[in-house]
């Protein structure tokens, strides 16, 4: 190596890749929110002003949040249109469940049984309905779910916010302030679209190399904006998953992936 310039590459291989870096339209859809990182400040500066361990909760100041600069300005979302079709859908299957089950009710023999599959095939065709809609109604946005201990947060916020900024992660993220003290946070990790598997695990990849999640830990899991817009928790009244993928499954993913498994990953 005959030079410090050698190691970087030569007079023309720098000069492309300073280009390529210029042409980055930076941009930070936060910028006139104060609980929001900002570009002209540095990642330690704004770690020390929004420490989330000790950031009370106020009015406006429920999260803390953090763009990746690089990413593009995402499509405006058609939230009313979304939720109104995502409601008369939902509520279309609350009818059938309920006709099917009364139904089944008079019958003897497998008629309970068969009514569950019926109930089961709808509600699986209601599923695919909703991301369809949620498709067309831009509403794709979706997150990892972290919930560190208080004695855990500032570290783990402090991994999710420099790889944040830095590109290397997801689009957004996000982290509770303290409400009362013993609470374990809630930290959000965005990625841009809940249909694209390859992306979400590779942001599941990248969490798992910056030690905040391991395959053979405790799970974590992949929530859709799309089902926080229609209610969809844990336990709601159409039994339909509150979360879209596990961490578990994510990993599973990543190892056919690795293993060169692609068709098959693609019919899943």
């Amino acid at each position: 190596m005959d030079s410090d310039s050698d190691f970087y590459g030569d007079e023309e291989t720098v000069s492309a890749l300073e280009a390529r870096v210029a042409s980055f339209d930076v941009h930070n859809p936060y910028e006139t929110c104060p609980s929001a990182r900002q570009l002209t400040e540095s990642i330690p500066a704004f770690l020390a002003r929004l420490p989330p361990a000790t950031t009370d909760w106020r009015p406006g100041l429920d999260w803390i949040w953090i763009a990746n600069p690089f990413h593009p300005p995402a499509r405006a979302p058609l939230l009313a249109q979304f939720r109104k079709g995502g409601a008369e859908r939902l509520a279309l299957f609350a009818q059938f469940e309920k006709m099917t089950t009364t139904a089944a009710g008079g019958r003897g023999g497998g008629g309970a049984a068969k009514a569950q599959r019926d109930v089961a095939a709808e509600r699986r065709e209601a599923v695919a309905d909703l991301k369809a809609l949620a498709g067309a109604c831009h509403v794709v946005t979706g997150k990892w779910m972290l919930f560190p201990e208080p004695g855990q947060v500032n570290e783990v916020w402090g991994k999710v916010a420099r790889a944040t900024a830095e590109g290397g992660l997801g689009t957004v993220a996000k982290v509770e302030t303290r409400i009362e003290s013993g609470k374990a946070r809630l930290v959000c990790v965005y990625t841009r679209d809940f249909r694209d598997k390859e992306d979400v695990a590779r942001v599941l990849g990248r969490m798992r190399e910056l030690e905040l999640v391991r395959p053979e830990g405790r799970q974590i899991y992949y929530k859709s904006d799309a089902w926080t817009e229609l209610g969809i928790y844990g336990g709601n009244e159409w039994g339909i998953g509150a979360s879209m993928y596990s961490s578990n499954e994510i990993f599973g993913y990543i190892k056919m992936l690795a293993s060169g498994s692609h068709d098959m990953l693609r019919e899943s």
